[in-house]
């Protein structure tokens, strides 16, 4: 087997709409207080957060959905979430094949959605709902496939189905129906994401993701040296307003990055595979024993 990793309480509970942005539980929590303080119980201090998020419309369909998502790959919602160092939606690409008929591959994924353990109540909450968008909407990709490229890789990303355009529209939708004061510390950009109306933008999301700052230079040649560039619009040297907990770097440079490494594995696991057809009982390999197709996408991807 072949693995590839590309992430109730019954207690009285209410989010107050106060200038302190405050959250109280029968004096025993605040919003400085960490999330998994609450008690002793990972899985009850998740329960938690999933009767908060339940209480804004948002999340609650958010939570339906995802109830929905877990439930296909026969597992419960509460089984999917952890406590982590960070908050991430971690997705593993699990192939497999037999040694003997390495041709014959059957793809599985599996998605675990970590919140960061050292997050106060809020911030876990909108966390949450953002990581929830990415277990629910995201597509999984298919790294081996050979159509999989950077360009589609980095806009889906951040301006595909549930990528990070998404899920930062849902937490600021969230953020709003939990929060009526405001914009908690750290999502300040939900304002600016909103159009003349008020209402809020898909595409003005969109543009602030692709604001790389320094990073502008770089990567400017990174993506016309693959031919890419022009299909990035709004990419700008503007002042950096999202960075990737994962990579440390704003989200374009980081999806980029992360290409990187997905194709690496890709191909080192690909040149196992391969291997598998000029060894062992199939014994020695011709023209003909290799599967042509496999070779000519292997080559393309890989050489």
């Amino acid at each position: 087997m072949k693995k590839l990793t590309i992430l109730f309480l019954s207690l009285s509970f209410s989010v107050l709409a106060a200038k302190e942005k405050t959250i109280h539980v029968d004096g025993s929590m605040s919003v400085a207080r960490n999330w998994m303080e609450y008690t002793k119980s990972e899985e009850l201090n998740i329960r938690k957060l999933l009767e908060l998020l339940a209480r804004s419309e948002t999340g609650a369909t958010l939570i339906e959905q995802a109830e929905r998502k877990a439930l296909a790959s026969g597992k419960k919602l509460i089984e999917v979430i952890k406590a982590g160092e960070g908050s991430l939606t971690d997705t593993t690409l699990v192939r497999k094949f037999s040694p003997e008929t390495p041709d014959q591959v059957e793809y599985e994924t599996r998605s675990l959605v970590y919140i960061n353990k050292s997050h106060p109540w809020d911030d876990a909450l909108l966390d949450l709902a953002h990581e929830l968008t990415h277990f629910v909407y995201r597509d999984a990709f298919n790294p081996y496939a050979e159509d999989f490229n950077v360009k589609d890789f980095i806009k889906s990303t951040i301006e595909g189905k549930g990528g990070e355009a998404q899920a930062f529209i849902v937490e600021c939708k969230v953020l709003s129906e939990l929060f009526k004061s405001g914009a908690s510390q750290g999502r300040t950009h939900c304002q600016s994401i909103k159009d003349e109306d008020g209402h809020i933008s898909m595409n003005k999301a969109v543009e602030l993701f692709y604001h790389v700052g320094p990073y502008y230079d770089t990567f400017h040649k990174q993506l016309s040296a693959r031919r890419v560039l022009e299909d990035f619009t709004s990419l700008k040297a503007d002042k950096i307003n999202f960075i990737s907990s994962a990579y440390g770097l704003p989200y374009p440079v980081a999806a980029l990055m992360e290409f990187d490494l997905v194709m690496t594995k890709v191909c080192e696991n690909d040149r196992r595979r391969l291997s598998y057809y000029q060894s062992g009982s199939r014994g020695p390999a011709s023209e003909n024993s290799i599967n042509s197709e496999f070779i000519r996408s292997y080559n393309n991807r890989c050489k």
